[in-house]
């Protein structure tokens, strides 16, 4: 092969490019890639800061890479590598005395399916990964505003307003604290999230009451079918989402220990974390809304079914940061066939309350109350959570007692009224 041939060129650069990184990352604690900011505009190229100093020697070399390689990963996406060039055409290899330091600085634009939570994983290079939120803006709603640095900024509607923030004084929710004329309408703090993540409660609880010994558990999550490029956007599509909830009773104290009741419960909605409304009163304000079907799996006489059309607005009231009310209707119509349980609005009506109050890293009290059609039936389902790692650094999730007393606790019993069940347990999302 003549040495002047593509392949002999591609070749030598990448043994250039190879030979680089090795001398970087064999420097003494010199060399270092710099944290972008958290959102940066996924319509402009993709910028890395490379820092390079020398701390410990009289004077050390570098060689400064051309470009530098990484892998970029999003929710559901796999890795790709992309190359940054450097930006400067200056020299490639340089000598600094003790103290000194330079930063290069190298681009690249990032693929176009690459939005939301993205890491940034460095090849080749001792450099922690990096996850950020990409945004493509949507010029019809004007730029993206900026990210305000948190530990200088005032809690909203705290009691001292011009008191400043530190990082260990309480948890801190990106967005609460801006003024209400410069809400986005989806908050950081919302879209830097995965698209899978939790919907409703997830919890074990068991108890004995009135000589009853019984468990139940929930799992529930929400899937983000689409991705969008700009997280504010309020399409149907770009805020549409599939949701499983299942809900299990479990008999403890029967021979073989059977599960009483199980109901499934799939869903797909249209959901808007944060509309931008906020005032001196209402901190927030979220909606969804959507088809969800419920049934229990069995067929002949336990079978249960029914299918709804709901509407849920969320409405947050005070601090976010700190203790805070929450109240959340679920108004539900049903839809199609109720041959199975025909009477159930009788007994569950046609609206959910949910009320809460709580702060996010403390002690949180949640209620959900059901009155049925007919007088004398409902349900009333409560709930006092607080979280592990205040006990234990570094654990996940919050211990939770519960008490459930009314109709229908599942669907097979939505006619029956039980006696009030206590229990106690884990919840790992509230």
């Amino acid at each position: 092969m003549p040495p002047t041939s593509t392949s002999f060129r591609i070749l030598r650069r990448s043994l250039i490019a190879g030979a680089s990184l090795l001398l970087l990352q064999n420097a003494i604690a010199g060399v270092a890639l710099l944290q972008p900011g958290k959102r940066i505009d996924g319509t402009q190229p993709l910028q890395l800061t490379l820092l390079v100093s020398d701390d410990n020697l009289p004077q050390q070399q570098y060689e400064i890479p051309k470009q530098l390689m990484v892998a970029v990963s999003a929710d559901m996406i796999p890795p790709q590598q992309i190359a940054l060039r450097r930006d400067d055409d200056g020299n490639d290899q340089i000598t600094l005395r003790k103290g000194e330091f330079r930063k290069y600085t190298y681009s690249a634009v990032l693929p176009p399916n690459m939005r939301g939570n993205v890491r940034i994983e460095p090849v080749g290079l001792d450099a922690a990964p990096m996850l950020l939120v990409v945004v493509r803006p949507d010029p019809a709603l004007g730029p993206l505003a900026p990210v305000p640095f948190m530990a200088d900024a005032p809690l909203a509607h705290s009691d001292s307003a011009a008191a400043p923030v530190t990082p260990a004084a309480s948890v801190i929710t990106p967005g609460a604290n801006a003024a209400a004329n410069a809400s986005a309408p989806a908050a950081l703090d919302l879209i830097n999230t995965s698209r899978l993540t939790f919907n409703e409660p997830m919890y074990f609880v068991a108890g004995n009451s009135g000589g009853n010994s019984n468990a139940k558990f929930q799992l529930s999550f929400k899937y983000r079918i689409f991705q969008p490029d700009d997280p504010r956007s309020h399409g149907l599509i770009d805020n549409l989402y599939f949701a499983y909830t299942q809900f299990s009773l479990w008999d403890l104290q029967s021979p073989s220990a059977p599960f009483r009741d199980t109901n499934y419960r799939p869903s797909l909605y249209y959901f808007l974390p944060d509309l931008g409304i906020q005032n001196g009163i209402l901190s927030r304000m979220a909606v969804a809304t959507g088809l969800e079907h419920e049934s229990n799996g069995r067929d002949g006489a336990q079978s249960r079914s029914i299918n709804m059309a709901f509407v849920r607005p969320t409405f947050s009231f005070g601090n976010l940061n700190d203790y805070h009310l929450r109240i959340s209707p679920k108004i539900y119509a049903y839809i199609g066939s109720r041959e199975d349980n025909p009477d159930i609005a009788r007994y569950r009506g046609n609206v959910d309350l949910n009320i809460a109050f709580g702060k996010p890293d403390g002690i949180e009290f949640s209620s959900t109350l059901r009155k049925g059609s007919a007088s004398n039936y409902g349900s009333i389902d409560s709930q006092l959570s607080y979280p592990v790692t205040k006990w234990l650094p570094g654990a996940a999730g919050y211990v939770m007692a519960s008490v459930f007393y009314g109709y229908g606790e599942s669907l097979l019993t939505y006619n029956q009224k039980l006696t009030p069940q206590f229990r106690i347990g884990y919840s790992l999302w509230r």
